[in-house]
């Protein structure tokens, strides 16, 4: 990293307060300039007032040392608080203008620069820029200044010690240039064990109640420990490097002091140089080669001062993906529709998510986007709000091609609900009002009061001005959806998207928000994305989506009557009953008989059966079994979603209506894999010893298991 890159960096930051600048550069011209010249009166003391005792000299001289600590002492001031206010708005600016860039940018930006490493870079970065211009910048033009003008007092007094100097100058200057590659990719592999660090407490502190919940106390701390050991160990070698890079110029100064005593005194001895010349010269020479050791001091401030400036404009050097077209078109609400053509959509080079969808939206109506887990259903929803722009083909609403429009119009006239109802510190009314700063208080209310949530705010002790605590921790899920929703309603938006809003909440909560997304119809054209079939069945559009591509469309009806996909699914996901708590399941034995290994049991048989499973429900982040524990249950999933991993590598994902473990209802076989909630899970287990109990009174039940699993084991 060029040390030039960082005063360029300082400079373009510091460009737009040039007469500050100028300013703070003369007082420390003033500054330097009496620390440099004063050791002089040395000279005209020793020499010539002190051995003729000539006391108008010795005035003159003293005078002139107290004027000019005046104008020191004044100089130091004025530059000081030009220096504060100066680096005070740079850093300030840079503050701003980062936040402005990251809140502009797509989810590819954050795909290339995770949490941690932002975090991080917009605070102990941003802080080694103010480090470096209120102090380390300052200092470097002090002490190179210092040693200027040192350099041409030494000739002046001396030009056979000021050359022998120089050459030792060399040296020390040289010696930190050695290690300051070394130095440089210590300190960035630091920056980035800090990073991952600062990622990992994040993500725990976020996930503290699944670690409480799940007892995973200690896997998190071997997780933070590991983390810790090689922040750790980075530390040693940035720590080291930097103790080198202070202590070989502090050892070559001390070698050249000792050179200087002895050449100095051969010169005394040999009547080619005056004591009084000799105190000056040494005195100065003590102040140049304090400059230069400050110099090699300061270089491993500059050298850490690099990275956090490259680091960081590696974000501000960024650009986003997306289309900015030059005159963007205005937006004002959807009013015929939208329409994929021919879309395409990759996150990276290697796969498509999406890959020749074709289809059409109506205005005023509700879509639904469906499919299995990794179907492409919610990467069309963000392809729909623009978090990122097709690969191929477009996306047109009103026959105007997204790209084309006015970002920011499109989004106000745009409400999203997402799945996880973030919402931020603050009072519930500056939440409601995010999108809206200044908004009336009227439009607010009304916003809750569609959300039905106006009566419990007006409830609370505080109302509108109550906080928020912990992201939303101190309301209910179906509270934060609700502010959620009266969010993405305030400015009545034309559109409203919303993305697998009750997939968490239970079922009671689900059919009011399910209720209160219903009495929206007409007035907007929604777009939702879910894969609980059941909340859709009232949509005007049914898309369903499998591999990236549109498998079929409809209406719940006909999809139904088509028998394809969707029939399938809906097949899959029908036949439970849960409370309205969602703490009790039960699954019907029609269903049972739909699983391949219960088909030809009796329905009474498989009734009995169902009696017998037992809800079991999880947060997300629960490992429900585990590779080579031994298996000795069933499972069929009610609500939910949960990872099948081996070795850490996710190879499945099944939700609602899929199953799993079956191989351990006849036969002793460890799990062959990990099972790990997605998102909050309710299954039904059945333990092989009810099985066996029930396969006692119904023999059939075990030939028709026996001869299917085999099948299934081949």
């Amino acid at each position: 990293m060029s040390l030039l890159f960082v005063f360029r960096f300082a400079l373009r930051l510091c460009r737009p307060y040039w007469g500050s600048l100028l300013l703070i550069a003369a007082c420390i011209v003033v500054e330097t300039a009496y620390v440099a010249v004063s050791p002089l009166s040395f000279q005209y003391l020793i020499d010539d007032a002190f051995p003729a005792k000539d006391a108008g000299l010795f005035a003159l001289v003293l005078t002139l040392l107290v004027i000019g600590g005046a104008f020191y002492l004044g100089a130091g001031i004025v530059s000081d608080r030009r220096l504060a206010k100066v680096n005070e708005q740079a850093v300030y600016d840079l503050r701003a203008q980062l936040f402005r860039h990251i809140a502009g940018q797509s989810e590819d930006f954050h795909r290339r620069f995770d949490q941690g490493s932002l975090t991080n870079r917009l605070t102990s970065d941003v802080s080694a820029v103010d480090r470096t211009i209120s102090g380390v910048l300052p200092r470097t033009f002090r002490e190179l200044l210092a040693l200027l003008i040192g350099l041409s007092l030494l000739f002046h007094l001396e030009w056979k010690l000021a050359l022998a100097m120089i050459a030792g100058f060399v040296l020390l200057f040289a010696s930190p240039y050695v290690l300051q590659r070394k130095a440089e990719r210590s300190s960035e592999r630091y920056r980035e064990e800090n990073d991952a660090y600062i990622g990992i407490i994040d993500e725990v502190l976020k996930g503290r109640r699944v670690v409480k919940g799940m007892n995973a106390a200690a896997y998190i701390l071997g997780r933070v420990e590991r983390r810790l050991a090689s922040l750790q160990t980075a530390g040693i070698r940035v720590t080291f490097v930097y103790a080198l890079l202070d202590r070989i110029p502090q050892s070559a100064f001390l070698a050249l002091n000792a050179a200087m005593i002895g050449f100095g005194g051969t010169l005394i001895f040999q009547d080619q140089l005056s004591v009084g010349s000799f105190i000056a010269f040494f005195t100065i020479f003590l102040s140049a080669g304090q400059s230069v050791s400050s110099l090699s001091q300061v270089i491993p401030s500059l050298i850490e001062a690099g990275v956090s400036f490259r680091r960081i404009a590696e974000v501000l050097q960024y650009r986003s993906p997306l289309a900015r077209p030059s005159e963007p078109k205005p937006f004002e609400g959807v009013r015929e529709g939208f329409r994929f053509r021919d879309v395409a959509f990759g996150y990276d080079e290697h796969a498509l998510a999406l890959d020749g969808v074709t289809l059409a939206i109506p205005a005023g109506g509700m879509t639904a986007f469906v499919g299995q887990s990794g179907s492409g259903k919610s990467t069309a929803l963000q392809l729909l709000l623009r978090f990122y722009d097709p690969k191929r083909g477009s996306i047109e609403v009103d026959g105007i091609d997204l790209r084309e429009l006015s970002e920011t119009d499109y989004r106000r006239h745009t409400g999203v609900v997402f799945q996880d109802s973030f919402l931020f510190n603050g009072t519930v009314y500056e939440n409601i009002s995010l999108s809206r700063p200044g908004v009336a208080e009227s439009d607010v209310r009304a916003a809750a009061e569609a959300a039905r949530i106006h009566e419990l705010i007006e409830r609370m002790p505080e109302g509108y001005a109550t906080l928020v605590k912990d992201f939303g921790g101190n309301f209910s899920g179906g509270q934060r959806q609700r502010i959620a929703i009266a969010r993405a309603l305030i400015g009545s938006p034309r559109l409203l998207v919303l993305d697998e809003i009750t997939s968490a909440l239970d079922p009671s909560t689900e059919a009011e928000i399910n209720e209160l997304i219903e009495s929206f119809r007409g007035e907007r054209t929604i777009v939702t994305v879910t894969h609980r079939l059941a909340s859709v069945t009232n949509a005007d559009l049914i898309v369903v989506f499998r591999n990236g591509t549109v498998a079929e469309t409809g209406t719940h009806r006909e999809l139904l009557a088509r028998g394809g996909l969707y029939a399938e699914m809906w097949e899959k996901q029908h036949g439970f009953v849960l409370s309205g708590d969602g703490f009790q399941a039960k699954v019907e034995g029609e269903r049972l008989s739909r699983l391949p290994f219960f088909r030809g049991i009796p329905f009474e048989q498989l009734d009995s059966m169902s009696d017998r499973f037992v809800t079991e429900k999880y947060d997300a982040g629960h490992t429900v079994v585990r590779e080579n524990d031994p298996g000795d249950k069933f499972y069929i999933i009610v609500r939910g979603r949960v990872s099948v991993e081996k070795a850490g590598v996710r190879v499945a994902v099944l939700e609602d209506g899929d199953y799993f473990g079956e191989i351990a209802l006849l036969k002793d076989i460890p799990r062959t894999a990990d099972i790990v909630t997605v998102k909050p899970t309710v299954l039904l287990s059945l333990r092989r010893e009810q099985l066996l109990e029930l396969t006692a009174a119904y023999p059939s039940i075990r030939e028709v298991l026996e001869r299917t699993l085999k099948e299934r084991m081949k």
